[in-house]
């Protein structure tokens, strides 16, 4: 199996001063790459909600930071 890659630009809205990306942002990241792989495999969430009553909710979110994501 072949690993999902979904790249994703840093904006200055995404960092603090020194541009280095807010700890809290990684987690909109992860939402959003975790939207686009689900689309990848052809599931829609929103299509999920509507027709089956079917929400992802998380539950635990732990992140082990290997390096700094920065601006650009």
């Amino acid at each position: 199996m072949n690993p999902f890659v979904w790249k994703v630009r840093v904006y200055w809205e995404d960092t603090d001063a020194g541009g280095v990306v807010y700890l809290s942002q990684y987690a909109n990241f992860f939402e959003r790459a975790r939207t686009e792989w689900l689309r990848s495999l052809g599931i829609h969430q929103a299509e999920l909600a509507a027709e089956q009553n079917i929400v992802f909710a998380i539950r635990h979110l732990a992140i082990d930071y290997m390096r700094a994501a920065k601006l650009d």
